[in-house]
């Protein structure tokens, strides 16, 4: 069988060429994407644990009671009018400070001063009369010793007593008729207004000295040992105001029937604290010689208290006993069986997902 010769065109050339270079470029880069994907895989890192770490000390432990009180003024006092009366003036504003002393209202008093002048002049007509009382018993000179029974009949006779019980119940209903600050503090719960008739069965206001402040509090019976009088406390507002120190003034000596004590401190007003306001009340107490860790050391393993010792890169798990905490800290204890002692580097971040022997890394 004889070939035939196959001649192509230029054109057949040209088309033939192109494919055979497309097909060059696509098996080279093929080729590169797989070499740079086993290039990327093998150049992955491998993960490490990276901790912070402590070495353990003994030392003191704070041991911290926490409880919660409200604040309450030094000195308080509901202010009434003692007569009835129109109110003719109000001195003060709610959440101003008077001083000891100075009116905080006052009524309308013509009618009680002109009682007062009645009684000045009854008093001076008894005056009077009881002198005539004891000329009439021979006694020429009044200021004479004149013995206590014979003037206690001119007294009597006169009506000289009458007359100054009269007038000491004059000045009294006058100086009644305004209200008078018993004690340096700021004035609450003002709501009459001039010229209203006062209320004399509710106060007009209450007179609040909060220069310091008691805070009852409960304590239960188990912590009750851990105080005594004299005792310092940090009183914290819940509201944020800044906090400040306080002592402990009384302790009830009776557990209620919720298993409570209840605790009396006394604190001084750091400027913001409000009478009624919320209070943390903590109580601090110093314990030396004790194997002390942050909180986040301590983990759970199968219910179980854990924390981990580094040892050259490698995390072991120990099982201790919690002896206290405060806010911030645990005192704690080997487990029977376990060791933990002073020196230790106890690993502190990063333990929640440690395993037992991983190796680590320290930040």
């Amino acid at each position: 069988m004889r070939l035939k010769n196959i001649t192509l065109k230029p054109a057949s050339l040209i088309k033939l060429a192109g494919y055979i270079l497309i097909a060059v470029a696509l098996i080279s880069c093929t080729g590169t994407a797989g070499d740079d994907s086993e290039s990327s895989t093998e150049s992955l890192p491998e993960e490490k644990n990276l901790v912070d770490v402590i070495v353990l000390e003994r030392g003191d432990f704070t041991r911290e009671i926490i409880s919660n009180g409200k604040l309450s003024a030094i000195q308080k006092a509901e202010l009434y009018f003692k007569n009835p009366g129109i109110i003719e003036s109000i001195s003060y504003r709610n959440g101003q400070t008077a001083q000891k002393g100075s009116e905080l209202a006052r009524l309308q008093n013509d009618e009680y001063r002109f009682s007062l002048e009645k009684a000045k002049v009854a008093m001076e007509k008894a005056e009077i009369d009881r002198i005539d009382a004891l000329l009439s018993m021979g006694y020429k000179d009044i200021n004479s010793a004149i013995p206590e029974e014979h003037l206690r009949i001119a007294n009597i006779r006169s009506g000289y007593n009458q007359a100054k019980i009269q007038l000491d119940e004059a000045q009294q209903q006058l100086r009644d008729a305004s209200l008078e600050a018993p004690f340096t503090g700021k004035v609450e719960g003002i709501k009459q207004k001039t010229f209203e008739k006062a209320n004399s069965s509710e106060p007009f206001c209450t007179l609040i000295n909060d220069s310091r402040f008691t805070i009852g509090f409960p304590l239960l019976e188990t912590e009750i040992g851990q105080v005594q009088t004299g005792q310092k406390v940090t009183v914290t507002p819940v509201a944020g105001a800044n906090e400040t120190s306080g002592t402990i003034r009384e302790i009830n000596p009776r557990i209620d029937e919720n298993g409570l004590a209840w605790i009396k401190a006394e604190v001084n007003n750091p400027d913001g604290y409000l009478e009624g306001m919320n209070v943390k009340v903590s109580i601090k107490k110093s314990i030396p010689g004790k194997l002390v860790v942050p909180k986040q050391a301590v983990v759970l393993r199968q219910n179980q208290e854990v924390l981990f010792r580094y040892t050259d890169g490698i995390a072991y798990w120990t099982y201790v006993n919690v002896l206290d905490e405060n806010e911030h800290y645990y005192s704690v204890v080997a487990r029977e069986g376990a060791t933990l002692e002073s020196g230790d580097t106890v690993i502190v971040s990063n333990n929640l997902n440690l395993a037992h022997e991983a190796e680590v890394e320290i930040e």
